[in-house]
């Protein structure tokens, strides 16, 4: 058995998406990957009962945004596997609420489920990832937390703008344990809730956006999912509190 094969993964938002592709591309690699996200509502539910149905999985309910699921979670992945070497913090939600319509519920539900969260997973493996004197994280944010995007989502743009911050400070706090700590920031990406947040903002959104991404078109889940195997893998063992964009060239225009 090779260094990747014998690695345990955490990914969190892993029934759909850029959850469910990083999820696939560790499989491929050899990698036992515990997929957590929350009871799925009625279109979730096929891919549930898929997930149930693959022996090889670990599927785990899990609201990121409770320090109380972490514990579980964690609690539950040490006891049967005994360590935990990668976290990959990608559970998320959007909206495109205006700046001055969005209320203060929408706001502290965001940052909880966005930002809160990722803290909450890095401070819940770390403990044992200093024991093992190993450990990458990779926490999924956005290139709308670099940038002011369309003037729209403001408390979106707020809560992925934490999760870059947050990420080189928590680099930098865990470097000297052999813990790395990097960021994925995709553009946009051809999955269902993106796809569905654009259709209801309208064709000058859906144009808007092509005709800004230099390579003039969507990214797919799978390239993004490529991103997280390097920065979760041993081939970026010197790399920590990096920002790698996935984004067609928008964050470079």
């Amino acid at each position: 058995m090779n260094e990747v094969e014998s690695k345990i993964a955490i990914v969190t938002g892993a029934v759909r998406g850029i959850g469910k592709a990083t999820s696939s591309r560790f499989k491929r690699e050899g990698i036992t990957v515990i997929e957590t996200d929350l009871l799925p509502d009625q279109d979730k539910r096929e891919t549930y009962e898929e997930l149930l149905s693959d022996l090889k999985n670990q599927f785990l309910i899990h609201d990121v945004s409770e320090e109380n699921s972490w514990k579980e979670v964690v609690g539950q992945v040490l006891k049967k596997f005994g360590k935990i070497d990668i976290l990959v913090n990608n559970a998320g939600i959007g909206t495109l609420q205006d700046f001055e319509k969005e209320d203060e519920r929408g706001w502290e539900t965001m940052l909880s489920v966005n930002a809160k969260s990722i803290w909450l997973g890095i401070k819940s493996v770390v403990h044992a990832m200093k024991e093992q004197k190993s450990g990458s994280i990779v926490n999924v944010s956005s290139i709308f937390g670099a940038s002011g995007g369309f003037g729209m989502s403001a408390s979106y743009h707020a809560s992925k703008g934490a999760v870059s911050a947050l990420t080189r400070n928590a680099a930098v706090r865990y470097a000297a344990d052999n813990i790395r700590i990097n960021t994925v920031s995709p553009g946009f990406i051809k999955v269902l809730r993106e796809e569905k947040t654009i259709e209801e903002a309208g064709d000058n959104m859906s144009q808007g956006i092509i005709s800004r991404t230099p390579m003039g078109r969507w990214g797919n889940a799978s390239e993004v999912a490529s991103a997280i195997h390097f920065l979760a893998s041993p081939e970026s063992s010197y790399v920590t509190g990096a920002e790698l964009f996935v984004d067609g060239g928008w964050m470079a225009t």
